[in-house]
């Protein structure tokens, strides 16, 4: 029987820059053997065994139990670190080898947990508790701050003042939940179309000098009205106007009433059907008020279009328009902010207008009752009343074209202190909590985090002046409460939008001949950087001429869609999607959870509000947890692999916990998506016949762009090699590591160079993937490149094109595109998988990388066979994988899919 491997297991239990140390410590232990590494990030040597911090710690300990079976234990380690909170895995490593046990302190001695070691553990626990009395008796232990806090009582004033004013929210919570909704008056009668431009004005006519003649000369060409509400001046303002601009409206009041009053004096007079709240200490630029009234037209149900602000030269830019709930960041950072547009950006979802350059429904703005009165004497009722939008579901949109200059403060700095200014701004937002936000475990939550804001302002030295004082206030938050409308819209999504993790960008115009295909993507399909990219574009490409096309897909981090993309979709909506190792586990695969976000599901319901799509197409499996959010709309769900057969031959050919684990939630999931969806379609026949209980199953093979990929005619460079396969998808990243260690080092005897290009971010995904597979491409004779947007140069060099592939669903578009390049290609048969070739003809098909070795080495030194196949691989593609004729019975798809009722 053979004597299992002996390895050592270090759990990095400590700060990070204790972990190098702990393991060159650790391996002089027992010099010679392999070292394994639990931590939470890549170790900087030794097989990483990942640890979730979001994950139970049973899930945790069965991986790490998995990785380890089989072996031998000679030791584990931990690192017992004051401070930091990692005891379920110095837990884990107990359980694990109890009796072979060493503990690592911060300065990295050790004792081993055993009766021989009683002195030396002693001694640590007296060192331990030494340490541990000095951290306490010292000024920042919690000691010593007890002690102080008792000889100083008031300086429990912050811990008392905080928790008051939970305590407090908790009553408004209570309050919420239990006050009858109170439904919003009638619309009153339609008013004409126009445009009411609402102007408050305290002792400013020298701004309204610079701001009228441009606003009037903006106003051409719609009917329109100009009332100023003079806000208790006494500069003159009412009689000048009356003089200079008679057609201006004035609603005068002696004493200065706050913003909110000022304004609603003014849209109480409206006339018109839209109104639009004007500072006066703005200048309007060209083409201002079209683009806001054309948002009315594009959205349905919009409550606001607001403009897109800018600053005086020199003076840096506050504000932008795009006013967006604070969703990172530090914690004492305020909880509303305004993001910087992007090149190309329009009608993207905001979470409110600004009070001072936007466009309303006058109807609407009167149905939700105008601006908060309560918010006196300025500040936070704009976002107040765009959020009661939201509440009843009428969205605020951000518009690009509608640009102004913003002259910053140029009233209220003449009055109010910088200091008074952000008191009323803080104690205004504590109001908005309590007046605007309808459900009470969403208000609760958010109070907390405003709260937990203002404890650590008050916690810093010197205090802010406004701290107390708003804290005082927050007492009064019960007072504040008001009724919710009777059927409130999920302000969860409402808030998901108002993030600005979804961005829109237009495309081409609308054509109102052509029904409209939505596409949801879980990346965006430009550049071609892998095959499901080159599928969608193409398809999109091929739809284009018959059907109108919007695409909602993932990204990183957003830039503006490539004109490519931007000339096939009527519109592109970008969603921010960022990865967390934080994740639990759940009953549904980790890839889903990581899809599964409230912006994306907002931004689907909210495009198909707009847009009325006659299908919604979700590229990938994981997509199909938004099936349920297209409504009545028929739904495809196209599986690029179908995900369990593909977990399975990866669970086949590494067996470890974690794969089990996604693949039973994988067959839960997966299986649930092909009932929920009107078609699932699949590459493959081999593909359709493992999909059960769908209502439709279509199979639209991969294919190649055969005027794109074309023969060059030039001969190869000797002896070159080509991989494609991006390491974003683990099964080419094993595949490739089947090659190096079964198939390169024959070639390598010969001479051969190896070409891999691994696709955009590679090295993330090498070290993503590292705990299953681990690649040296730092050898010779390896060339390697990431992302390239041009392959056809690559195929053009390459002798011999190798598909190692070990597990495979789907097909590979990679296989057609050499193979409509006339190339030879050696695949195995998952590198083939669902393709109908002809292998010995146009491919040669290996079962073992022996056999890989010796077919590559036969086509470089015979050049004969190589070209048979070349030729025959061209003839093939051209009979039978052209995406002219996909596209063609993609849009038949679509056209029966629209006939059903």
């Amino acid at each position: 029987m053979r004597k299992p491997e002996r390895i050592l297991v270090a759990f990095a239990s400590g700060s990070e820059d204790l972990i190098p140390t702990l393991i060159d410590q650790f391996e002089c232990v027992a010099p010679g053997l392999p070292i394994y590494v639990v931590a939470e990030f890549p170790p900087p040597r030794g097989k990483w065994i990942p640890w979730f911090i979001g994950r139970t710690f049973q899930q945790n300990l069965a991986r790490v139990r998995d990785a380890v079976h089989g072996k031998e234990i000679a030791y584990t380690a931990m690192i017992l670190q004051p401070r930091m909170p990692y005891w379920p895995m110095r837990t884990a490593a107990t359980l694990l080898s109890p009796t072979r046990l060493l503990c690592f302190n911060e300065n990295l001695d050790h004792f081993a947990v055993h009766p021989r070691a009683a002195f030396a553990i002693l001694r640590h626990m007296r060192w331990r508790t030494k340490n541990y009395i000095r951290w306490e008796t010292r000024p920042g232990g919690w000691a010593y701050t007890q002690v102080w806090r008792l000889l100083h009582p008031w300086a429990y004033k912050r811990q008392i003042s905080c928790k008051l004013a939970l305590a407090a929210g908790a009553r408004a919570a209570w309050k919420k939940s239990s006050l009858a909704p109170r439904p919003d008056p009638p619309p009153g009668p339609a008013r004409p179309e126009g445009i009411s431009v609402v102007v408050p004005s305290r002792n400013g006519r020298a701004l309204l000098e610079r701001l009228l003649p441009g606003l009037l000369s903006e106003l051409q060409g719609f009917d329109h009205e100009v009332i100023v509400s003079d806000n208790g001046s006494d500069d003159g303002t009412a009689a000048w106007l009356a003089a200079e601009y008679p057609a201006v409206s004035v609603e005068i009041h002696p004493q200065p009433l706050s913003f909110a009053e000022a304004v609603n004096r003014g849209i109480r007079r409206a006339r018109f059907s839209h109104t639009c709240l004007l500072n006066n200490d703005m200048v309007l630029e060209p083409g201002f008020f079209a683009p806001l009234r054309d948002a009315f037209r594009k959205v349905p149900d919009l409550f606001c279009a607001t403009a897109q602000i800018f600053f005086p030269a020199g003076v840096r830019r506050e504000e932008t328009g795009k006013a967006l709930l604070w969703n990172r960041g530090d914690a004492v950072d305020f909880p509303i902010w305004c993001d910087e547009p992007l090149a190309g950006e329009d009608l993207s979802y905001v979470l409110y207008g600004s009070g001072g350059c936007s466009l309303y429904d006058t109807a609407k703005l009167l149905q939700a009752g105008c601006v908060g009165e309560v918010f006196k004497p300025a500040y936070v009722e704009d976002l107040d009343l765009g959020y009661r939008g939201w509440v009843r579901g009428w969205p605020t949109v951000f518009v690009a074209g509608a640009k102004l200059v913003h002259h910053h403060r140029s009233t209220t700095k003449r009055y109010f202190t910088e200091a008074q200014i952000q008191a009323v701004v803080e104690v205004n937002y504590l109001r908005f909590l309590a007046r605007s936000v309808a459900d009470p475990e969403l208000f609760q939550g958010m109070w907390r985090r405003a709260i937990q804001r203002l404890n650590l302002y008050a916690a810093q030295e010197p205090t802010q002046p406004w701290v107390f004082p708003t804290l005082q206030a927050a007492r009064s938050v019960a007072d504040w409460v008001e009724p919710a409308p009777p059927q409130p819209a999920d302000e969860v999504l409402a808030q998901a939008l108002g993030t600005g993790d979804a961005v829109s960008f237009p495309g081409k115009p609308r054509d109102p001949r052509k029904p409209l295909v939505l596409v949801a993507s879980s990346y965006i399909p430009f550049p071609l950087s892998h095959g499901g990219a080159v599928r969608i574009f193409n398809l999109m490409r091929g739809a284009s001429e018959e059907f109108d096309q919007v695409l909602i897909a993932f990204c990183d981090k957003h830039e503006a869609p490539a004109p490519e993309i931007l000339a096939l979709c009527h519109e592109v909506i970008l969603v921010r999607r960022e990865g967390s190792h934080l994740k639990p586990m759940t009953d549904r695969p980790d890839v889903v959870e990581e899809h599964d976000t409230p912006a994306f599901r907002a931004a689907l319901r909210e495009m198909i509000r707009k847009h009325q799509p006659a299908v919604v197409q979700l590229e990938f499996t994981q997509m199909a947890l938004y099936a349920r959010d297209c409504g009545t709309v028929p739904t495809i769900l196209v599986e690029h692999d179908v995900t369990v057969d593909l977990y399975a031959q990866l669970l086949r050919e590494h067996a470890d916990w974690e794969m089990a684990q996604q693949l039973a939630r994988w067959q839960r999931f997966e299986r649930q998506a092909w009932r929920d969806v009107s078609c699932v379609v699949t590459m493959s026949e081999k593909d359709r016949a493992a999909v059960e209980g769908a209502r439709q199953v279509q199979v639209l093979p991969n294919g190649v762009d055969l005027q794109r990929f074309q023969p060059s005619g030039q001969e190869p460079e000797p002896r070159r090699i080509l991989f494609i396969g991006s390491f974003a998808h683990l099964p080419n990243l094993m595949a490739l590591e089947f090659f190096l260690r079964e198939a390169w080092p024959a070639l390598e005897a010969v001479g051969a160079t190896l070409h891999v290009i691994s696709g955009a971010r590679s090295e993330h995904y090498r070290e993503l993937h590292q705990d299953r597979v681990k690649l040296d491409l730092n050898r010779p004779g390896i060339e390697v490149e990431g992302f390239v947007s041009d392959v056809r140069e690559a195929y053009n060099r390459a002798s011999v094109v190798i598909a190692p592939l070990q597990a495979s669903a789907g097909t590979n578009i990679k296989i057609m595109e050499a193979m409509a390049m006339a190339k030879a290609v050696v695949s195995t048969p998952a590198g083939i998988n669902g393709l109908d070739l002809n292998p010995g003809k146009d491919v040669l098909v290996v079962q073992s990388g022996a056999e890989m070795a010796g077919a590559v080495k036969a086509l470089l030194l015979d050049p004969d066979q190589r070209r048979r196949i070349e030729a025959a691989a061209r003839r093939t593609v051209e009979a039978h994988y052209n995406w002219d004729a996909v596209a063609a019975a993609q849009s038949a798809l679509y056209r029966s899919l629209m006939r059903k009722p």
